[in-house]
């Protein structure tokens, strides 16, 4: 009940859909101006049996480019961007509905596990086994996802730089 109530409290104070902007995502909204109550970042690295695959650039940023999603990419280095409105975080799961692509433990989107096995999922350097879904996008979270094998150890991390 209280989280019903905290929900409601969050959509409340999100400004109402504008008609000439694409449909929110997950209640996850494209809009004009970045967010300023939250600003985060975090780092994915996809791997096909040890080849770096690019996390495309302009994800939850549509073609005509007056709008972005809070969620999203400017480059295709790997960093999402969460800019927000209203104090909310997301998962994982709702970066890759946003991207329009698949995520389960057998796909995530241009990666396939092979038959008989699912794919590896590390988060800030440790193996993830659960729902890859439900990964939570904290500040500075690096997600790695690889297809293999071969299976590598060593995970290449963000140069956060002054990011805050």
């Amino acid at each position: 009940m209280l989280r019903a109530f905290a929900l409601a409290a969050v959509l409340a104070a999100v400004p109402a859909h504008h008609p000439s902007q694409p449909r929110p995502i997950d209640g996850i909204r494209c809009e004009g101006m970045e967010g300023a109550v939250v600003h985060i970042h975090q780092f994915l690295a996809l791997y096909d049996r040890g080849r770096r695959v690019p996390v495309p650039a302009g994800i939850g940023i549509p073609q005509r480019g007056d709008c972005q999603y809070w969620l999203h990419t400017h480059t295709a280095d790997g960093l999402i961007h969460d800019e927000v409105p209203v104090r909310r975080f997301f998962t994982l799961g709702e970066f890759f509905d946003v991207w329009g692509a698949e995520l389960d433990p057998y796909r995530a989107g241009p990666l396939f596990a092979r038959p008989g096995t699912r794919l590896r999922f590390v988060v800030d350097g440790k193996r993830f086994t659960g729902n890859p879904r439900a990964i939570r996008l904290y500040n500075h979270t690096e997600i790695v996802i690889k297809s293999g094998p071969p299976y590598f150890s060593r995970t290449r991390h963000y140069d956060w730089g002054d990011m805050g």
